[in-house]
């Protein structure tokens, strides 16, 4: 019964990958059409996400303490905290270097945790999880590309997250149908 209300409640939030796919698949492209102006603008927009991240996380800490998993969403909000704050104190020409490094872990990182998403749902989609999994190993890919040679990447670093992006997008867009489709 709990697998079904979970399921049920998870089919409802259908509309959340939607708009993160749609967030995702935007930036990816005007990364590609305007590089010079979305990376400091990408950069300092990242760092307020963290720092609001790491805001909310601390105060579900707070909340939710003696509920299981209140510590990882302490350490996880000071983290962010830090690294949002820190962001914020770079230069300009700094916070782009480091924002690029940031983006491209966190999309590798994103990109391994939505593999296992796609597993779950393998049950329930079939054949199209297949594609969604292809989609997220060629994000993997050219983010190795990109994070494994930085000084030979840096003259394209746009065209990496762009379409590191875009795939990433593409996959969040093509999940959230697969929710909206689940009969819970």
């Amino acid at each position: 019964m709990s697998a079904k209300f979970s399921d049920y409640r998870i089919s409802r939030l259908w509309w959340v990958p939607l708009i993160t796919g749609i967030i995702s698949l935007g930036l990816g492209i005007w990364t590609m059409l305007c590089p010079a102006e979305s990376l400091p603008i990408l950069a300092y927009t990242f760092a307020a996400c963290l720092t609001a991240a790491g805001v909310l996380n601390v105060g579900y800490a707070f909340v939710g303490a003696g509920l299981p998993n209140w510590g990882w969403s302490l350490v996880l909000g000071i983290l962010e905290l830090i690294a949002g704050i820190w962001l914020f104190t770079l230069p300009t020409i700094e916070v782009t270097g480091a924002f690029i490094f940031i983006m491209g872990i966190w999309l590798l990182v994103a990109a391994i945790n939505s593999i296992g998403e796609a597993s779950m749902l393998s049950v329930v989609s079939g054949w199209g999880m297949v594609w969604m999994i292809l989609l997220l190993i060629c994000t993997i890919a050219l983010v190795i590309i990109f994070l494994s040679s930085p000084i030979e990447g840096g003259i394209v670093v746009w065209l990496w997250l762009g379409i590191s992006l875009i795939t990433f997008g593409i996959f969040r867009i093509s999940l959230s149908f697969s929710l909206r489709k689940l009969p819970f």
